[in-house]
């Protein structure tokens, strides 16, 4: 079995979907009600502030796909200490806490969304959190660890910030060539189908994955 933490966010709520394509059963953390379950998935409704009495059944893989919700110009690195400490919580803590659980509960392999141009040293904070979280998870110890780096994620058509960034790709991308192409953006779509297709292979070891990766789905 595996297990999904985010499957209600804009990327999770697609690896879910692929998950139960492929016939693999899920269970979906969550911390409200999912109105329609894809075939193969259960959820699990929890308190993320109470982590530490959860309970997880024995699973195989778990996958990691929290995220707190952030503007363009925050993922830019345009944010104050209340915004930095919400998403060093989410995307750090509750992710770590999760990892450290399903490993606990038998998983041998985990996959984690990321960011392109993770880096804990970083000035930008979100990508500097995306690089310390990286590293944690790493440590851990699982037996394949599969990391996704995505740049900007195209197609949320209920943000406006994001249409505007999507907009925006259509005359950066082109520029970005070489070591840059890993820049550029990426349909939700398209990384959730490298996700899960990459995680079934769990292929041993630190895995990196970036935009080179994701556009043969494109």
């Amino acid at each position: 079995m595996n297990l999904l933490a985010g499957s209600t966010g804009f990327l999770g709520n697609r690896i879910l979907d692929e998950l139960s394509l492929c016939q693999n059963e899920t269970l979906a953390l969550s911390r409200r009600k999912i109105n329609t379950l894809p075939k193969n998935t259960e959820q699990l409704i929890i308190d993320f502030k109470k982590l530490s009495e959860l309970e997880i059944p024995q699973i195989e893989h778990v996958f990691l796909s929290l995220g707190f919700p952030l503007f363009f110009h925050n993922v830019m690195g345009i944010m104050n200490e209340n915004l930095k400490k919400n998403l060093f919580l989410v995307d750090f803590t509750y992710q770590l806490e999760i990892a450290k659980k399903a490993k606990d509960a038998g998983a041998k392999n985990i996959s984690i969304i990321s960011a392109v141009g993770a880096n804990s040293q970083s000035w930008n904070y979100y990508l500097k959190t995306k690089g310390m979280v990286e590293k944690e998870i790493i440590n851990i110890g699982f037996d394949s660890t599969n990391i996704f780096q995505p740049g900007h994620l195209r197609g949320n058509k209920y943000r406006f910030d994001i249409l505007l960034a999507d907009m925006a790709s259509i005359f950066v991308d082109p520029l970005l060539y070489g070591p840059l192409k890993k820049f550029r953006s990426i349909s939700a779509n398209a990384v959730a189908k490298q996700v899960v297709n990459n995680s079934i292979k769990s292929k041993s070891g630190i895995n990196y994955f970036d935009f080179k990766d994701f556009q043969s789905w494109i």
